[in-house]
């Protein structure tokens, strides 16, 4: 089950021993994902595209934009997944401030 931590901005996956999880910094209703983290054992499965999946809804069903500011979310997730494309932020946004 995936858990949102709004007060240490992230979504995360816990899976055993392992915790796998998508950091943002927020600022008015822009998310900036800035960095997602999958362990090794987890690399090259699900695990990075359900967190994303659950923060693309978070984000669609709470009025934000998205700035996706890691290289595998703006390269990689939303070209797989171009349904959460409409959330990109448009237009030259400053990046949120990390917290």
């Amino acid at each position: 089950m995936i858990e949102h931590d709004k007060s240490h901005h992230r979504f995360v996956l816990r899976c055993g021993k392992y915790e796998a999880a998508l950091m943002y910094a927020v600022k008015g209703d822009i998310l900036d994902f800035y960095h997602i983290y999958t362990p090794d054992p987890f690399r090259g499965g699900d695990v990075s595209t359900s967190i994303l999946k659950h923060a693309f809804d978070y984000a669609r069903d709470n009025g934000y934009h998205v700035v996706p500011s890691c290289p595998y979310i703006a390269e990689t997730f939303l070209e797989r997944f171009p349904e959460y494309k409409d959330l990109v932020a448009d237009g030259e946004f400053p990046f949120a401030e990390k917290v």
